[in-house]
């Protein structure tokens, strides 16, 4: 599961946003819990720190780089930015990435299908 959300991130890198408002298929095994997207946007700025401090506790056990930190924190935020009413509460009370990425985010296919949502226009 963290390479799709460093491929993700990867893509918010060069320019395009994560997170649609579909849910992926396949084995992903995420369960997408919570409300719709309405929210307030500002309620991802909000949580920006405490999902950076989680990727960065996580990538001093699993030896991701400063880089693959940032791409995982701007593909959560990219998806929050989309649905702030489902992912800024569920990101706020998360207590580690894979809890977070579990339960916060809409889940990814393992087959690598959800590069295409970036590529449709």
């Amino acid at each position: 599961m963290q390479l799709g959300r460093i491929v993700c991130g990867a893509l918010v890198a060069v320019g395009c946003a994560c997170g649609s408002g579909a849910k992926s298929t396949g084995p992903a095994g995420g369960s997408g819990t919570g409300g719709g997207g309405a929210g307030d946007p500002a309620a991802c700025d909000a949580v920006a720190l405490h999902v950076t401090d989680l990727y960065q506790a996580n990538a001093e056990r699993t030896k991701l780089t400063p880089g693959e930190v940032a791409d995982n924190v701007a593909m959560v935020l990219g998806e929050c930015k989309t649905a702030p009413g489902r992912v800024a509460p569920c990101a706020a009370k998360a207590t580690a990435v894979t809890v977070l990425e579990r339960d916060c985010l809409l889940p990814l296919d393992d087959q690598g299908s959800e590069g295409t949502q970036f590529t449709q226009p």
